[in-house]
């Protein structure tokens, strides 16, 4: 049985602006110099927010147990998972684990208790399951559970920014899929190595390998992935400056998901067009886009998504210099990421706070920001995020001492 791909997305995270707290002409060309590496530091982590990463949800053979009551119990859970009640889904899957539950099942198990964790951004936790499931795959000779265990750790190395480690699992997933003739795996890892080199700044790389996942997904009629692979292009022509070629896939996209009813594909692709429209300078455009993505994912229930588009309405809001239009934003955000304990997006949004407050002049409360950022990130383990803040530190620091 092919993995199901389930998209995860994140967007509203830091976001590159220009600090007023300048003096002299001389301090304004040192500050502008800082503010440049600020600038394309941040950069990097709004553009890896962009990406639709896809998680394989392994099932094995648990859809046909033949065992009536395991069967149910497990349907009821898997129709909670893909509810995004991630939480209630933990213990409803570890009820799976039946005596009679065969290696492969345990496997697909963990995978699918590790992607609740991933998804609530317990990224240790989501790492110990997956690492249980790769070994149950292996005594199990379960090539395909063991492909989706591998590729699924890859998108771990890649959050905490190990990007090599990150190629070298999605390869052997890759290898693995193609193998046992899993056009479906086969596609989500050729598409995840994109989203990798797109990080690393190869876009050439980036474009070929989703290139080779669209022309897969294509072939197999995976309609929903097709319209993935085609937002991941539009996000590699934006970093390259080709708005116009970046907003032409993303229209290709949204007419796909649209066409195939998935409303969460939609709002994605509507957030990455204001993400667009919000580059050209185009505010109001952007802004109208963002708020029709925050009507959708609020009328399907998608919280994270909520979240996600308030950060990005806070991002426009930040750029007009309406500071406590943008503080009222990425405030809601941030209780919504608490109440669904998402850990990632709380951390992102105080990240946000603090530029706010920064640009405010209220410097000690844009620290406390960045250090409770800084305290989430380094418990989840994300290395590149870790980095940013602590040199958002250390610029705050260098304001405080030239404002003396």
């Amino acid at each position: 049985m092919d993995p199901i791909s389930l998209i995860v997305t994140g967007a509203g995270k830091l976001v590159d602006i220009v600090r007023g707290y300048f003096r002299s002409k001389d301090e304004e060309r040192r500050h502008k110099e800082r503010l440049e590496v600020d600038r394309e530091r941040l950069s990097v982590e709004r553009q890896k927010a962009d990406a639709l990463t896809r998680i394989a949800d392994y099932l094995d053979g648990l859809p046909q147990i033949a065992d009536k009551k395991r069967r149910g119990d497990f349907e009821e859970a898997y129709a909670i998972y893909k509810q995004q009640n991630y939480r209630e889904a933990i213990p409803a899957f570890e009820a799976c684990f039946a005596p009679e539950a065969t290696l492969s099942e345990r496997a697909a198990l963990h995978i699918l208790i590790g992607n609740c964790f991933f998804s609530l951004s317990e990224l240790k936790k989501a790492e110990e399951h997956y690492k249980e499931a790769e070994t149950l795959a292996r005594k199990a000779n379960d090539r395909q559970g063991l492909a989706a265990a591998l590729g699924n750790m890859g998108i771990l190395y890649g959050i905490e920014g190990e990007l090599d480690k990150a190629l070298e699992h999605y390869q052997q997933a890759l290898n693995i899929d193609r193998e046992i003739g899993n056009r479906g795996g086969e596609a989500i890892n050729l598409g995840n190595m994109g989203n990798v080199y797109k990080t690393k700044g190869e876009l050439d790389k980036a474009l070929e390998h989703h290139q080779q996942a669209l022309k897969i997904d294509r072939e197999i009629g995976n309609r929903e992935s097709e319209a993935d692979d085609l937002g991941n292009m539009g996000i590699v022509y934006k970093i390259k400056g080709k708005l116009d070629k970046a907003m032409e896939h993303y229209q290709q996209a949204l007419k796909i998901h649209r066409e195939i009813g998935d409303r969460v594909g939609e709002a994605n692709q509507l957030g990455n067009m204001g993400i667009v429209y919000q580059i050209k300078g185009e505010l109001d455009k952007a802004l109208e886009h963002l708020q029709q993505a925050l009507k959708i994912h609020r009328e399907i229930g998608d919280r994270v998504g909520e979240a996600n588009q308030l950060g990005n309405m806070g991002n426009v809001y930040l750029i007009r210099g309406k500071l406590d239009k943008a503080l009222e934003h990425y405030q809601r955000a941030l209780n919504i990421d608490r109440e669904i304990g998402y850990m990632e997006g709380e951390a992102y949004q105080l990240g946000n706070m603090g530029l706010v407050y920064e640009n405010k002049g209220e410097l000690d409360e844009a620290l406390k920001c960045y250090q409770q950022a800084l305290e989430i990130f380094e418990e989840i383990g994300a290395k590149l995020e870790i980095e940013t803040v602590k040199q958002n530190i250390q610029l705050l620091s260098e304001l405080e001492a030239e404002a003396r």
